[in-house]
């Protein structure tokens, strides 16, 4: 069962559709992983998503390297500073600011999938 939902979620991240905060509530809440190791394997998981994708858009050439070079930059940087911080905060916190972060997109979602129904009509 476990792995028939982790597919059903990978094909949920790679559709761009947010797999990766259902993942994460999957692994906290069925698996019972504690929130900084869910993250964590969230990541790892994205990491090897991402890779699978990244032939496609080699192949289609919609890869920019600058832009590539500085997201790599600061994101090794972002990694090694909350990495670091991320054991002395409260666990409860990286759970709150998760549940907003997608009650947040889902309402921007929302709002731009009925906008642009509007404007069709």
């Amino acid at each position: 069962m476990n792995i028939l939902i982790s597919f059903l979620i990978a094909l949920l991240m790679g559709l761009g559709i947010g797999g990766g905060g259902l993942f994460i509530i999957f692994l906290t809440q069925w698996l019972n992983f504690d929130q900084i190791t869910a993250q964590g394997t969230n990541l790892a998981f994205f990491f090897l998503c991402a890779l699978a994708s990244l032939f496609v858009h080699v192949k289609k050439r919609k890869i920019y390297p600058v832009q590539v070079i500085v997201m790599i930059i600061f994101g090794v940087i972002g990694s090694y500073i909350f990495s670091h911080y991320a054991n002395m905060i409260d666990p409860e916190i990286p759970k709150k600011v998760l549940g907003g972060v997608l009650i947040v997109g889902a309402t921007m979602t929302f709002v731009s999938l009925f906008s642009k129904n509007k404007n069709k009509n």
